[in-house]
């Protein structure tokens, strides 16, 4: 008999309590209570991360291997002179973090807005030169020409590398980058805006 009401106190017990916890959970979604865990979501972007990041200086997000053909061609009274070179370089694009004004990267609870430089040609010497190969050489040329040929060389090699849509290709790696950096530090959403 004795076993019989400690298991009767027992059941009592548990259906008050179900009782209760459903009247609980009942109130709470009427409103009536509020919990609320002590959980601050914002995160603090330190000058010391800021720093970090702006010295990484030139970020690169493409680079674009390039061989471009230049020539010219000098008309003689016998014969024509001709010089044919072919040129090879890596155009790169990315961000110089020291070109970002004020303040860039702005925290706001669990976002982050981040207002970066466009992306551009990093490094203007992106021809090797000393790949540099002469297809085909008659007569004699001057300093003066085969730098004009250089020059040629290079207006074709930007053309051909920083289309629109290689810029976007950097542009989207740049997005990836930023984004994968700023989450690694806490951050749920990046909000990112290029400034032309």
């Amino acid at each position: 008999m004795g076993k019989w009401l400690s298991a009767l106190k027992w059941l009592v017990v548990a259906v008050v309590l179900a009782v209760f916890i459903g009247l609980l959970v009942k109130w709470n979604r009427k409103g009536g209570i509020s919990v609320e865990a002590g959980f601050d979501d914002r995160i603090e972007l330190t000058s010391q991360e800021i720093r970090r990041i702006e010295q990484i200086g030139q970020w690169e997000f493409l680079s674009v291997q390039s061989e471009v053909v230049a020539d010219t061609l000098r008309e003689g009274f016998f014969t024509d002179d001709r010089l044919v070179a072919v040129y090879t370089g890596v155009p790169r694009i990315g961000i110089d973090m020291n070109r970002v004004t004020g303040e860039w990267a702005q925290a706001h609870g669990d976002t982050v807005t981040l207002r970066l430089p466009a992306v551009h040609l990093l490094d203007k010497d992106f021809i090797d030169e000393a790949r540099t190969k002469v297809f085909y050489e008659s007569g004699k040329w001057s300093n003066d020409v085969r730098r004009d040929l250089y020059d040629r060389a290079y207006v074709k090699m930007l053309r051909q590398c920083l289309t629109p849509s290689n810029m976007r290709r950097a542009e989207a790696n740049a997005r990836n980058q930023f984004t994968a950096l700023f989450r690694a530090l806490g951050f749920h959403t990046v909000e990112i805006y290029f400034i032309r």
